[in-house]
């Protein structure tokens, strides 16, 4: 009997989890929230560890520009964002919000990634550029920017 009553409390305990769960989500979007990135910086900070700048040679139309990588935040996941310019992506389990913004000047875009929180990013924000910019050079796009 007593075994039944230890595994009782246990499960009672782990209905908390989602709970707690949720709450440390809410309690980190929340603090992270004054981090952003609100505009397109002119590169990464020097010995930043969680960021990453890079142009590329991409000849595109503002508005194609946008609906490719709109296209590209919504194949990510369902917890990106997406706004003209800017993108919030988010990691899936914990859901860390990350900054990723980008800017079209005839012929070149720029691209710049960089975590809301920590001190490093274990590489992530150069992975997620690495295959924004795969997606973008085989984006099939129809339109240039003159």
């Amino acid at each position: 009997m007593a075994v039944g009553y230890g595994g009782d409390s246990l499960s009672k305990s782990w209905q908390w989890a989602p709970a707690i769960y949720l709450a440390g989500l809410l309690l980190m979007n929340i603090l992270s929230t004054p981090f952003g990135v609100s505009e397109m910086p002119d590169e990464c900070p020097e010995g930043s560890m969680n960021c990453d700048y890079r142009t590329i040679q991409l000849d595109v139309s503002d508005e194609e520009l946008d609906d490719a990588i709109m296209e590209w935040a919504r194949e990510r996941s369902f917890t990106t964002t997406f706004t003209p310019g800017h993108v919030v992506d988010r990691s899936l389990v914990f859901q860390f919000p990350d900054d990723v913004h980008y800017s079209n000047e005839c012929g070149t875009v720029d691209l710049f990634s960089k975590s809301r929180l920590g001190r490093s990013d274990l590489g992530v924000n150069s992975e997620r550029l690495d295959q924004l910019e795969e997606y973008l050079l085989d984006y099939d796009f129809e339109t240039t920017c003159q």
